[in-house]
């Protein structure tokens, strides 16, 4: 099987251990990947000063992230089920400490165990795709702290069916808004009589 060919950029996050966001390992962000990979001219080098204040000289690329990146709560079911084995093959590969791995692919199963993940109600899966993102950016950040990262193989429900609430009220306030702007524009009176005849 031909080695799957995944963002330098991408890469570069995951040897950092920060966060990076799932596209770049769904059919999209490979496809990407393969097209930069054969098609760039961009040779240059940039400096870059790691923790241990050494400089030393990366291609321009991997210090730049992708035009067309989608956040993770944007990703289609399906196209967070094709990132998860590959993003865990990438960690794998790139050193990352077993039980960390262990505890983010536990976590991807969760989700995906979750009532929300089956359900016909597209917003309960964004919902739970962008709890993921949340806690998945979360979790990265406090690696480096003293306290170090939670469990995050245990999923919050409370903060699902928060973040769902939320997703809620702003998809029922596009609608409104998109409503009134047609009523309005067909009839710039509406309201006028809507308000007269409300006495």
């Amino acid at each position: 099987m031909e080695p799957i060919l995944v963002s330098d950029f991408a890469l570069r996050k995951i040897d950092k251990g920060h966060y990076v966001e799932l596209y770049y390992w769904t059919n999209r962000g490979l496809a990407e990947a393969r097209l930069n990979h054969h098609t760039t001219d961009d040779e240059s080098l940039v400096p870059t000063v790691s923790a241990s204040s050494a400089t030393s000289w990366l291609a321009a690329n991997a210090t730049r992230p992708s035009s067309t990146v989608v956040p993770d709560y944007s990703l289609s079911p399906f196209e967070f089920s094709q990132a998860i084995p590959r993003v865990v093959t990438s960690l794998e590969k790139h050193g990352w400490l077993v039980d960390r791995v262990h505890m983010l692919a536990g976590f991807w199963d969760a989700l995906m165990l979750h009532r929300y993940w089956s359900s016909d109600d597209p917003l309960e899966q964004c919902a739970l795709l962008m709890y993921q993102e949340d806690q998945r950016r979360a979790w990265h950040h406090a690696i480096p702290l003293l306290e170090g990262a939670w469990d995050i193989l245990v999923l919050d429900d409370l903060d699902i069916t928060c973040t769902f609430d939320r997703l809620y009220c702003k998809e029922h306030r596009r609608i409104d808004h998109d409503f009134n702007s047609r009523v309005s524009a067909s009839d710039p009176f509406f309201f006028l009589h809507l308000l007269m005849n409300s006495f």
